[in-house]
C-alpha cells in the first residue's frame, strides 16, 4: 500500500520531475533496474547519480558507495514528495548547479543544501547510511 501511495503521489504532486524521470528511464531501459522503497532505480554507466520523482539513476560504483548514494538519491525522491512542483526550482536546479561547480575541495559535496537535506531524509526514511 505504501508503494502504491508513493507512486500515485509522485505521478500527481511530483508530475513534472516524474515525467522527466520516465523519459530518461525509457532511454535507459537496457540498463539494470530494481525497486527500492517504491522508487524505480536504474544503474547506469554515467559517473553521477540523480533522482527525478520516483526514478533514481544510480552511478555504477562499488557496492558500499553505491548503497550510500542510493540512500542519498532516495532522499531526493522524498524531497519531491514534499515539494511537488517546487522540487525542480528549489532542489533540482541548486543540486545541478552544485554538481557542476563543486571542485572537490575540503568540504564534502554532501555538506550543503540541498544535498545535506537529502541525506537526512534518505537516512530517516530508509534507516540506512548516506554518504558524508
Amino acid at each position: 500500500m505504501k508503494k502504491l501511495l508513493f507512486i500515485l503521489w509522485q505521478w500527481s504532486w511530483g508530475l513534472a520531475q516524474t515525467l522527466a524521470g520516465a523519459v530518461i528511464w525509457l532511454l535507459s531501459r537496457r540498463c539494470r533496474h530494481f525497486w527500492y522503497h517504491g522508487a524505480y532505480v536504474t544503474v547506469w554507466k554515467h559517473r553521477s547519480s540523480a533522482a527525478l520523482g520516483m526514478f533514481i539513476f544510480l552511478a555504477d560504483e562499488p557496492d558500499l558507495v553505491q548503497k550510500r548514494l542510493l540512500v542519498h538519491e532516495y532522499g531526493h525522491t522524498v524531497q519531491s514528495l514534499l515539494l511537488g512542483p517546487l522540487f525542480l526550482p528549489l532542489v533540482g536546479l541548486p543540486s545541478v548547479l552544485r554538481a557542476l561547480t563543486w571542485n572537490g575541495g575540503k568540504r564534502s559535496y554532501f555538506s550543503a543544501y540541498p544535498e545535506k537535506w537529502a541525506n537526512r531524509l534518505g537516512e530517516w526514511v530508509t534507516n540506512e547510511k548516506a554518504p558524508k
